[in-house]
């Protein structure tokens, strides 16, 4: 028999990514004014697109990086 298996996702797995890339860029200041600089030079010909913001290579760079070191890993209870 199986244990019946409650899981918990959804919007907390976006929120803990957003939290914890935040929290390392507050450490990192290095990265975080990198960052910085290259949203800034984006930005200079006005507001950007969806496409302009998922193109910027370091913003990727530092996404993808903190998923790496810190993947999701959703709540699993099980209950017998």
């Amino acid at each position: 028999m199986y244990p019946r298996v409650l899981t918990f996702a959804a919007m907390d797995s976006t929120s803990g990514a957003l939290g914890r890339i935040l929290f390392l860029l507050s450490i990192h200041q290095d990265v975080q004014n990198k960052l910085r600089q290259e949203i800034r030079e984006a930005k200079k010909s006005g507001d950007l697109s969806y496409d302009e913001l998922v193109a910027l290579p370091y913003l990727d760079a530092v996404c993808r990086e903190t998923l790496r070191v810190y993947a999701y890993h959703p709540f699993h209870y099980c209950f017998n």
